[in-house]
């Protein structure tokens, strides 16, 4: 009896670990690129890559592990979005609003965050190595174990902002 339980067990896990758990929903991946607005849509590892969303409105979206490498979303709302591993590398974003978004393993490397607002937004491991924060807003946001090697933090506020060694930042960075 032991042996048939641990067997379907077995295959049962095998299946689980290859599925994924969530996917993009097709008819959302289209009325963001035909209207780019698109609030609470599931966008899960949707291919987006070198889109035209700027102003797009993606408020409380979930696009974990999707690609949006060379997409334009300047002047975007990303209010709490879910951008969890997500490749946002070489990604147009000056201007947006990503407060309380969470992109926490997501590569932002070489991406434009001129002026952009991360408050309370969490980054952890999140990779930003030549990425462009001149001006970004990162109020009470969570860097932890971030890579920051060569991203430009001019005029970037970092108050209460907890950086990648841990500790927090009291005061803004000029």
């Amino acid at each position: 009896m032991k042996l048939p339980i641990l067997a379907l067990t077995t295959l049962l896990t095998g299946i689980s670990l290859t599925a994924p758990a969530v996917a993009q929903n097709d008819a959302h991946v289209k009325r963001l690129l035909e209207t780019k607005e698109c609030k609470m849509c599931n966008l899960s590892g949707a291919n987006l890559s070198g889109a035209n969303l700027s102003k797009a409105d993606l408020r409380g979206s979930y696009l974990e592990g999707a690609d949006l490498s060379g997409a334009d979303l300047s002047g975007a709302i990303l209010i709490r979005t879910n951008f969890r591993k997500a490749n946002l590398s070489n990604t147009n974003l000056a201007g947006s609003d990503l407060e309380n978004a969470y992109l926490n393993g997501a590569n932002l490397s070489g991406a434009n965050l001129r002026n952009v607002r991360l408050n309370r937004a969490f980054l952890l491991q999140a990779n930003l190595s030549n990425a462009d924060l001149n001006g970004a807003s990162l109020f009470q946001t969570n860097l932890r174990e971030a890579n920051l090697n060569g991203a430009n933090l001019t005029s970037a506020n970092l108050n209460a902002t907890i950086l990648p060694d841990g500790k927090v930042s009291q005061q803004k960075k000029e």
